[in-house]
């Protein structure tokens, strides 16, 4: 399993959802994977944290693949 999908999987089962086996870029934070605000918030954290980048910093994030893009994980 890759870093972002631990990452995702921390923060959901932190908030009593199922970890997902695998992350496709089309997946809706909000959406698909019920993440809310204050998720989203820790979600950027353990990101920048993992990877010493600000995935927020050029954009609103929306998706997986905004995620990857900014991770040049794409």
């Amino acid at each position: 399993m890759d870093k972002l999908t631990t990452i995702i999987n921390t923060i959901l089962t932190n908030i009593g959802l199922d970890a997902i086996k695998e992350l496709r870029p089309e997946m809706d934070l909000r959406d698909d994977l019920q993440i809310d605000s204050i998720s989203f918030a820790e979600l950027l954290v353990h990101i920048d944290e993992e990877f010493g980048i600000d995935v927020n910093k050029e954009g609103q994030i929306n998706t997986i693949g905004d995620i990857q893009k900014q991770l040049g994980l794409n």
